[in-house]
């Protein structure tokens, strides 16, 4: 049986009898591998195996469709899996910037001053929100330049990932295309030439120290995977707890990730963000901490001695491995916390975001000397689900502002919000780091895979002052400007 069989005839046929036909399943490997989701060469076999299995539940979920859970396949499945009935992607070139912004406006003003709407839209309205499992395995694919392409063909000016401790050239005047308002940013594109993996560096005031809010909540979190994977380098972050008596005495065990995922949903469970964070930075002292960044991202004028408004939830926490089967066993304790505490500030740059959430989402595909000192995949691979959770959800709006929504597949979206209005600058500040990923369909025929991270500070004041319409206005105008950003990229403009 063929696809077209199913569609011209209207066929339903169930999963296990899919299972027996090789040359119906040879066909659908085959499409697969052409969007991407399955490995071509040997593994074109007409066996359905695990991959193959895999690889239908990806393409499914990308078009929103649940036949893997019916285990019947119809007219409507076939149709989006064969090339012709493949939906093209929109006209990127005509999507009018000032309408997009508008629209988002609309959605902004139902927001707080301390939540603005699309800042803290949530995880829980994302068309992603069950996919984050498989972050990890996508931010392993790698184009092969047949079934698989980078949208960037032209990559002259781009070069190799920068080792740890080394300042990337960054174009000053990359970024012009953002709004005003967007005070400091920092892009970094990646693309393969020949099967090397290379990055561009744009930025607007990209090495300027200012506060980047809750969004340099990342930097203790990957320092915390960093050193305990230099301690212990077999261990999983996942199998890990986190113990301690909390501010009240009261003895607490913490499963690490959901704590990290505590800090990026703000949904509270254990405690809150800040205090959760600032328990992390415990692990190292200030200036500990500060050197590290320093040396990860080869810039020594940042600052980043404070905390986040709040007292750690665990003064002194220890981090071990959850101990054996049997009470008497003793657990293996990997990092001991610190008694001094974070008390100064986090005045750290765009560049410094931007390096630090690529060397997590790249991990796989940069050099061994650019890659977090000691830091294992099965421990990132936990922070990566983490921040795939976090609760602005900008990327996806831009997706469906652009209508890219059910054109693309394979997404990846990791990031960390910040936000607040400063009494210091009378105004309303805004902060998106994010590391997005998608393959797309293609003129061409071969699909295209759009890779970037970013960070982006915006600003708004109002004469006079109304700090509601400034943080209402700033969340569209973020949304709009990661919308731009986005669109550049599906049309490899980025480079």
């Amino acid at each position: 049986m063929k696809l077209t069989d199913i569609i011209h005839h209207d066929i339903v046929i169930h999963l296990d009898t899919l299972k027996t036909d090789p040359e119906l399943v040879k066909q659908i490997q085959t499409q697969l591998n052409r969007l991407g989701f399955y490995p071509g060469g040997s593994w074109l076999d007409g066996d359905y195996g695990q991959r193959t299995e895999k690889a239908m539940t990806e393409f499914s979920q990308s078009v929103y469709l649940n036949n893997m859970e019916s285990k019947k396949f119809g007219k409507g499945w076939a149709q989006k899996l064969l090339p012709e009935n493949q939906k093209p992607l929109p006209s990127l070139k005509d999507k009018n910037k000032e309408a997009i912004y508008q629209t988002f406006l609309k959605e902004s003003v139902k927001g707080t001053v301390d939540e603005p709407a699309l800042f803290y839209k949530g995880i829980d309205t994302s068309p992603y929100k069950t996919q984050l499992k498989d972050y990890a395995a996508r931010l392993m694919q790698k184009p092969d330049g047949k079934t698989l392409v980078s949208v960037t063909k032209d990559t002259a000016h781009f070069q190799p990932f920068p080792s740890v401790g080394q300042l990337p050239e960054i174009d000053d005047q990359g970024l012009s295309f953002l709004h005003p308002e967007i005070t400091e940013a920092c892009l970094c594109v990646g693309s393969f030439a020949n099967g090397d993996f290379k990055t561009k560096w744009l930025g607007r005031n990209a090495l300027s120290k200012t506060e980047f809010w809750s969004s340099s909540k990342i930097i203790p979190i990957l320092n915390v995977v960093s050193r305990s994977n230099t301690n212990a380098f077999q261990t999983d972050i996942d199998t890990c707890l986190i113990r301690g008596r909390d501010l009240s005495g009261q003895y607490r065990e913490l499963s690490v990730h959901n704590v990290l995922k505590d800090i990026l949903s703000y949904n509270h469970k254990i405690a809150s963000s800040n205090s959760l964070a600032a328990m992390l930075k415990q692990f190292s002292t200030p200036a500990e901490l500060e050197n590290w960044l320093k040396s990860m991202t080869g810039n020594q004028d940042l600052i980043f001695t404070g905390r986040y408004g709040e007292e750690p939830f665990i003064p002194e926490p220890e981090l071990s491995t959850q101990s054996p089967q049997g009470w008497w066993r003793p657990r293996n304790v990997i990092l001991t916390g610190v008694s001094e505490r974070h008390r100064g500030e986090n005045t750290i740059t765009a560049y410094d975001l931007t390096r630090m959430i690529s060397m997590l989402g790249w991990h796989y595909h940069i050099p061994q000397a650019s890659r977090l000192p000691g830091a294992q995949w099965h421990s990132l691979e936990s922070v990566i689900r983490a921040m795939g959770a976090d609760a602005a959800r900008l990327t996806d709006v831009a997706l469906e502002a652009l209508d890219l929504q059910d054109k693309i597949s394979s997404p990846v979206i990791i990031s960390k919000l910040g936000n607040g209005v400063t009494q210091i600058r009378n105004r309303a500040e805004a902060v998106y780091v994010a590391l997005v990923q998608f393959i797309q369909p293609s003129t061409m025929g071969v699909p295209e895979l759009v890779m970037f991270s970013m960070a982006l500070k915006g600003a708004k004041r109002l004469e006079p002052r109304d700090a509601k319409r400034e943080v209402v206005e700033l969340d569209a105008r973020m949304a709009t400007e990661v919308t731009e950003i986005i669109r550049r990229g599906a049309l490899g403009e980025l480079g």
